[in-house]
């Protein structure tokens, strides 16, 4: 490191690079003065002495560097943290010598004080570390060092009970996570000095074994909380195949007794027999939703629950599931009301249509439920949007796609809730106030699962409630709308009817008479392309514009009139329907459609005042739908008369008395052509098996069996008139009609021992036609979502739920063997 001075007569730059490259300091060319040569020998010493300086401060940084790398590499080693901290001392005492070293923890109580965890005595007498490259006028420094760094003590003379003397001790912080943990202590001889360079390396010691003790707790809490979160994975999944077995074990017998029971609806019963069989179906659908409600929870917390998108009839769904609370809802005297705007809705939609009824029907479960007089408000609405298509997996991704907002309300004038519970009702098992629901079925599940269907859609769901004033319900729903193109395509495949008023029908004038404003402006909406449409909350209004119209026009002013009908307005009703038919010069043009709910006795009170006011008259049960509207219509226009039960679920009944010598018309019944319809059912559970039989023959059609898929395969491509050598039928197949005839359809349980139904599908479409076009139905007590996949894949024609209602049967089997 002496600096070296080339001397030379040569001037050129070629030997003053030639010289510095054979390793000389700096060049002086002769001749040079003295001065000269002074300056340049005090030149190159000083910067020697600042070279020497700055390679001893790297070598001592890289020591540092070692040291701090030694703790990191000991602390997580893993090995006990006691054994650690001794070894990390001594490596201290090598780079600070020191009488003593000691790590204290700070676990002081009343009775305890603090623990020395490591401790190591060096030499006795250690001397001042003063060196050559020593920062001078240290005595300042240190204290204005102490000032700034918090959590560092230097005591320089303090007696020590540990060493019963007196020492110097250097005393830095160890802090976790801004918590004193402990210290690292520094013993020398009394009044030695504590340099800087020595107080920030204890420093930089303490701040690395805090980091590295942090981190490691950091990994052992990461992996308890892996263990954890496997043991809970474990569990859940252990908990959702308990619940899928219990349920599959309580679905079989349920279904049997579902079964049964929706049997007996055609069948005469005593009233209280009918009430008993009210009872039992309605126990039976409680337990039913509580199972499948259960079963959710538990799939939403397992977050096994995805949607499934699919084109779907966004009406008839919306208009189905309200259907399916009429008689609820009538038989407590609620007004059950829908309220959308059929003009500007989209027909067909893609979303999951299951997961949408479920939300819906939980939401007007509760509704019908918790609400004992007034009205229930369904709005449906929908906000148009153009996105863009983040859905990696879509031919349509990257491109500007067109999508709906559903936006449904439900309003009631029900219990309604405490302002307290409505931030728990989301939860699930959360029930309100006891008192009023213990009163009621359910588990507190219902509101839990919507809210999570709801969010895996990308919508939200709100509640707004006053208790006994009522409660309003909203959630938005995600829908793709199809392009005009394809929804004329889906129209044709869907083979629904159209429900456009005919331009004969739109030249009506037609008057409502209807107390609930609601309920007037539903019907508003429905005939919104009616030339003439009033509404009026009394007859007296409605009777005043009747005269008011004539007098002006010389002419009657109503073709249809549209009445709700209660216990309580009888007579008036007589009296307003007389008044308003002695203003009509043509008594038989007016038609009278009476509103009343889907009870036996508001059907009673209907067809008496039917018997009482002649002329054509309708009934129109509640829920009021626009198919019901437009079915009315169509056939008001075909027959000009009334027509009874235009609906198979009896929404409807058009009447003309023998009074006005008009006619009565019954229902056309089918004909006997369905013995001829062969379906087979295949199913390993004796009960379920035989529940399937007796409901398809209680619907009319033929019936043969199997418990397996390998036999069941085996009587497909077979003709029944070899059937009786070889297979012996079920108590309810007729072998003797079924001799000349194949099987026109199959119902088949999904999960059957051998073969199961999806392979028995896939083999029934690898045959040759006509048996390759058998429709094929499953049946399956499985969630529907998680085996469309399945039954996509496998060709499978529709699939029904279990337990087996036989309304449900019934539709299926009409819809496919018509197809046929």
């Amino acid at each position: 490191m002496i600096p070296v001075i080339l001397l030379s007569a040569k001037a050129g730059e070629e030997s003053k690079i030639k010289g510095l490259d054979k390793g000389a300091d700096d060049y002086l060319i002769k001749p040079f003065s003295t001065r000269e040569l002074i300056a340049r020998i005090k030149t190159n010493i000083e910067l020697s002495h600042l070279r020497r300086k700055i390679l001893f401060q790297q070598y001592k940084e890289e020591e540092t560097k070692q040291l701090l790398l030694t703790i990191s590499s000991k602390i997580l080693s893993e090995l006990d943290i006691n054994e650690t901290l001794l070894d990390i001392i001594k490596e201290i005492h090598h780079k600070l010598p020191s009488e003593r070293i000691l790590i204290i923890s700070n676990d002081q109580s009343e009775f305890k004080n603090n623990k020395i965890i490591a401790l190591y005595d060096g030499p006795e007498s250690i001397p001042s570390t003063n060196n050559l490259f020593n920062e001078t006028n240290n005595k300042n420094k240190s204290s204005e060092f102490l000032n700034n760094n918090s959590g560092v003590d230097i005591y320089l003379d303090v007696y020590c009970d540990d060493v019963c003397k007196n020492v110097s001790v250097l005393s830095v912080e160890i802090r976790l996570n801004n918590i004193c943990w402990g210290w690292i202590k520094l013993y020398r001889s009394p009044n030695s000095i504590w340099l800087d360079s020595e107080i920030e390396l204890l420093q930089q010691i303490s701040n690395q074994i805090s980091l590295n003790i942090i981190y490691l707790n950091i990994l052992k809490e990461n992996t308890e909380n892996e263990i954890k979160i496997k043991a809970i994975e474990v569990a859940n999944k252990a908990k959702s195949q308990i619940l899928a077995n219990t349920s599959h074990e309580l679905r079989t017998p349920l279904g049997a007794i579902v079964g049964i029971l929706s049997s007996f609806d055609n069948t005469s019963l005593t009233i209280d027999q009918s009430d008993m069989i009210n009872i039992m179906a309605h126990a039976s659908d409680i337990v039913l939703s509580i199972v499948n409600d259960i079963l959710d929870a538990a799939r939403l917390e397992a977050r096994k629950i995805a949607l499934i998108n699919r084109t779907f009839d966004l009406l008839e769904l919306f208009e189905g599931t309200i259907e399916n609370f009429g008689k609820r809802a009538g038989a407590k005297k609620i007004d059950l009301i829908v309220n959308c705007e059929v003009d500007s809705f989209p027909r067909y939609v893609k979303s999951d249509p299951d997961r949408l009824k479920q939300v819906l029907s939980h939401l007007l479960s509760n509704s019908v439920k918790f609400t004992n007089k007034g009205k229930i408000v369904l709005t449906i609405s929908m906000q148009l949007q153009e996105v863009i298509d983040k859905d990696k997996e879509k031919l349509t991704y990257g491109q500007m796609i067109h999508r709906g907002r559903l936006l449904i309300e439900l309003y009631d004038t029900g219990i309604g809730m405490d302002s307290e519970y409505i931030k728990y009702a989301w939860q699930s098992f959360s029930q309100g106030d006891m008192s009023i629901t213990k009163m009621q079925d359910g588990t507190g599940l219902g509101l839990s699962i919507c809210k999570n269907l709801v969010e895996i859609n990308g919508g939200e769901i709100k509640v707004e409630s006053e208790l006994g004033k009522g409660s309003k319900f909203w959630f938005t729903w995600n829908v793709e709308l199809l392009s005009s193109k394809t929804s004329s395509l889906t129209s044709t495949q869907f083979g629904r009817m159209s429900y456009a008023l005919s331009q004969s029908i739109k030249q009506k004038r037609i008057l409502i008479i209807h107390s609930v404003e609601d309920a007037r402006n539903a019907l508003l909406n429905y005939l919104t392309k009616i030339e003439k449409v009033d509404a009026f909350d009394t007859f007296d209004k409605g009777i005043r514009a009747a005269k008011k119209y004539k007098e002006l026009n010389n002419q009657f002013s109503y073709d249809i009139i549209f009445i709700s009908l209660y216990e309580s307005n009888e007579d008036e009703i007589m009296n307003a329907i007389l008044e308003l038919r002695g203003l009509d010069m043509d008594y038989n043009n007016l038609q009278i459609i009476f509103i009343v709910f889907p009870t036996n006795e508001e059907n009673e009170l209907a067809e008496k005042l039917i018997g009482k006011v002649g002329g054509t008259t309708t009934i129109l049960y509640t829920p009021i739908t626009w198919k019901k509207i437009a079915n009315l219509f169509m056939n008001m226009e075909k027959n000009h008369v009334a027509i009874e039960n235009i609906f198979k679920q009896g929404d409807c009944k058009l009447l003309k008395t023998e009074d006005t010598n008009q006619y009565k018309f019954e229902d056309i019944k089918e004909s006997d052509s369905k013995k001829s319809k062969c379906i087979l059912c295949v199913d390993d559970n004796y009960i379920s098996l035989e529940n399937t039989l007796q409901q398809v023959s209680t619907l009319g059609y033929s019936t043969i069996s199997a418990t397996n898929g390998l036999e069941a395969i085996k009587l497909i491509d077979s003709k029944f008139k070899s059937l009786s050598d070889t297979y012996s039928s079920s108590f309810y197949s007729d072998i003797d009609q079924l001799k000349s005839c194949r099987i026109s359809l199959i119902l088949t349980e999904c999960n059957l021992p051998m073969i199961s139904g999806f392979n028995v599908s896939q083999a029934v479409r690898a045959m040759k036609p006509p048996i390759s076009d058998i429709p094929i139905v499953t049946l399956t007590a499985l969630p529907i979502g998680e085996i469309r996949n399945k039954c996509i894949e496998s060709k499978i024609s529709d699939y029904l739920a279990k337990p087996l209602k036989i309304e449900e049967l019934e539709k299926v089997l009409t819809k496919w063997i018509s197809e046929n």
